[in-house]
């Protein structure tokens, strides 16, 4: 059975050196997930791209012109995704769970406003957490999530000067 998300609250946890995820429902329950530095390092090796992919206009761009269009929309939806910020007190009852895959897919859109369903698999695909944004909420979401993780030292791939930008075929999009 799917467990539908409203929203997420994200934290560090410090003591498991993890993104901690506390998915909220509808009826008040909660699940918490728990990502790896390993997936989030792979989540955001191949995320950019697929992005790009989905809004990709009839006008074909070279890979630096593209990556300053990524880079401009990661920007633009920082100002239009709202956070809220606040001290986490997870609930030591809450059922959690090591989030093992991040499948994404686009969904229908509506309206110009293109809809992104994440889907967190536990190891056992026993848990499923389907979470259902728009892009630039996405957007919003990973860069929270970066600025959580600053001990790691990683860097922001929609931000990066000097990376080389490589265009993917993650058709798939699910990464483990």
């Amino acid at each position: 059975m799917a467990f539908i998300a409203q929203f997420i609250t994200n934290f560090y946890d410090q003591q498991e050196d993890r993104i901690s995820l506390i998915f909220n429902g509808n009826d008040e329950k909660q699940l918490k997930g728990n990502m790896t530095r390993q997936l989030f390092k792979c989540l955001l090796a191949q995320l950019p791209d697929w992005l790009a992919q989905q809004s990709r206009d009839a006008m074909p761009h070279s890979n630096e012109q593209q990556r300053e269009i990524n880079q401009i929309h990661h920007e633009a939806s920082q100002q239009e995704a709202t956070v809220t910020y606040g001290k986490v007190q997870p609930n030591e009852q809450l059922e959690t769970f090591l989030i093992n895959t991040i499948s994404f897919t686009k969904v229908n859109q509506i309206e110009n406003d293109q809809r992104i369903r994440l889907t967190f698999l536990g190891l056992n695909k026993t848990t499923k957490v389907i979470f259902v944004l728009n892009s630039n909420q996405l957007h919003k979401l990973i860069n929270e999530m970066l600025k959580q993780v600053k001990v790691w030292d990683i860097n922001n791939p929609w931000q990066e000067q000097n990376a080389a930008f490589a265009l993917s075929d993650n058709k798939s999009g699910m990464l483990h």
